[in-house]
């Protein structure tokens, strides 16, 4: 549709398509089994979506020659929700990490976990919250105060997965979702006087990341403490004297072993992976044709292009160890339907983002036109 004559100019398209027998990972099977249950056409899916795209073109006068400008937005976003699978029950199954069972219902991309109170303030704050027992911060299985305090959403004094149900989660709940939200691109282009520059931009609005277990490169010495400290932790660790900060006590092996505090997925370590990243900006000239007449020459200009020049994202207020653009890898449904046991594995510890990052690139070039 186009307004102005022509200078505003918007599409939109909102769309629901249903798959049937979608070809998935199997249901989990008893270990009897002796083998990875096989994939099989075991689902149907709903998927709703949009996509909008709005842009604007116009010109005015700069010392009596023409500025021409044009903008360019686009936007689209989907979720997606399963409407058949055989998990009658709806058994999450994996507890101790980001993934769960494929059941009927579920919203793609489901993120189950804890809701991180804090920390403990003192040995009666401890001894009056709900019991933590089925979860270790030290061998001896003491908790002090810096370490995690989990929220007891069911008032059952007891911290805990219930029968790891949809149903009776125990203090679990669905606190973030790996699908990404709203993505966009943004296109700025301008030119005047033979000089011309140009942008993209391209980024995602929501999107969550559980960092996994033995994840050096987010947990520094939490993980092991022979590991690098990152950076972003120093200063940034509790203490008796420094307790208003984003990392617990300092202990080893807490984000090692699956029923450690850290390795217990939680709200508080939830990363909010949204990010804006400007993937292309070219500035250049192109040479009037007064001057390439005489060389016999078409056109020819001269530019300047940066590639992945900058980029920022919340993830980056706790770590820079990581590209957020690459969070997932590059195929994420691809690796999240090769896994086995009818998970969203993809959200769990295959999660590191040990990828190779998207590199920044700068060039310069001259373009002729014989």
């Amino acid at each position: 549709m186009g307004l102005l004559q022509g200078k505003l100019r918007f599409t939109g398209d909102a769309y629901v398509r249903t798959t049937k027998d979608m070809f998935t990972v199997g249901i989990d099977l008893p270990a009897v089994f002796g083998a990875t249950p096989p994939k099989g056409n075991y689902a149907d899916m709903t998927t709703k979506g949009w996509e909008l795209s709005l842009s604007w073109q116009d010109k005015f006068n700069v010392v009596n020659k023409p500025f021409h400008y044009n903008i360019r937005v686009t936007m689209a976003d989907y979720l997606s929700k399963l409407d058949k699978y055989n998990n009658p029950e709806k058994d999450l199954g994996g507890y101790l990490d980001a993934r769960v069972n494929y059941y009927e219902g579920m919203t793609l991309g489901e993120i189950w976990g804890y809701v991180t109170e804090g920390f403990f303030t003192s040995l009666d704050d401890v001894k009056n919250h709900a019991s933590q027992n089925l979860y270790f911060a030290s061998n001896s299985g003491t908790w002090l105060p810096g370490d995690i305090k989990f929220k007891d959403l069911n008032d059952d004094k007891v911290i805990n997965y219930g029968t790891n149900k949809v149903g009776d989660p125990g203090d679990r709940k669905v606190i973030g979702n790996s699908t990404p939200r709203y993505t966009y691109s943004i296109n700025l282009g301008a030119e005047w006087n033979g000089i011309f520059l140009s942008a993209f931009f391209q980024g995602v609005g929501k999107q969550d990341w559980w960092p996994g277990t033995d994840n050096a490169l987010f947990w520094g010495q939490y993980n092991r403490p022979y590991n690098n400290i990152p950076s972003s932790m120093i200063g940034n660790i509790w203490s008796e004297d420094n307790p208003n900060t984003y990392f617990p006590r300092y202990r080893g092996y807490v984000a090692l072993q699956s029923t450690r505090e850290l390795s217990v997925v939680q709200t508080r370590y939830l990363q909010n992976v949204a990010y804006i990243r400007l993937k292309n900006m070219q500035l250049g000239y192109n040479f009037p044709k007064k001057i390439l007449w005489p060389l016999k020459m078409e056109a020819a200009r001269v530019y300047l292009t940066a590639e992945n020049l900058w980029c920022w994202s919340p993830l980056y207020k706790h770590t820079k160890n990581f590209d957020v653009a690459n969070i997932y890898g590059e195929d994420m449904e691809a690796k999240a339907t090769a896994e086995s046991g009818g998970t969203n594995s993809i959200i769990s510890n295959g999660g590191y983002s040990y990828n190779y990052p998207i590199l920044k690139s700068i060039s310069a070039g001259l373009s002729i036109t014989f």
